[in-house]
């Protein structure tokens, strides 16, 4: 199974994945915590079966995510702002994007290699 293999690469880069099959695909969740110890998840689709749409997901959100306005968002939804909170808000989603980057790379090489674990298995051909 092919999203087995995409599991089995984002697990050596430290993310847990729960993998939905859909109508269009496969939602994949990637959760980790940051590096202040919260909860931290984001959803990348891979569409047509191919996996290259997965890896361009995951770019499109490290490309999207501002640090410094995703901590002001966390910061406000707890009624806790001071600076020490907002600074660590930032480096942690700093850290996050980091991560989904690496995660990104790591993914596209696989699919840049034609990696086995990336074909198709036959009883999703039609």
């Amino acid at each position: 199974m092919f999203t087995y293999n995409i599991v089995k690469l984002a697990a050596k880069q430290r993310w847990s994945v729960t993998v939905t099959r859909s109508r269009y695909g496969y939602s994949f969740d990637f959760r980790r915590r940051t590096l202040g110890g919260f909860p931290f998840c984001f959803t990348a689709e891979l569409t047509e079966n191919r996996p290259g749409t997965l890896v361009d997901e995951i770019f499109s959100f490290v490309n999207e995510l501002d640090p410094v306005h995703v901590a002001e968002e966390w910061l406000e939804a707890s009624d806790q702002f001071s600076l020490t909170r907002f600074c660590q808000a930032v480096v942690d989603m700093d850290e996050i994007r980091t991560q989904a980057f690496l995660l990104a790379i790591e993914l596209a090489e696989a699919v840049e290699s034609d990696n086995i674990f990336f074909h198709i298995p036959w009883y999703l051909w039609n």
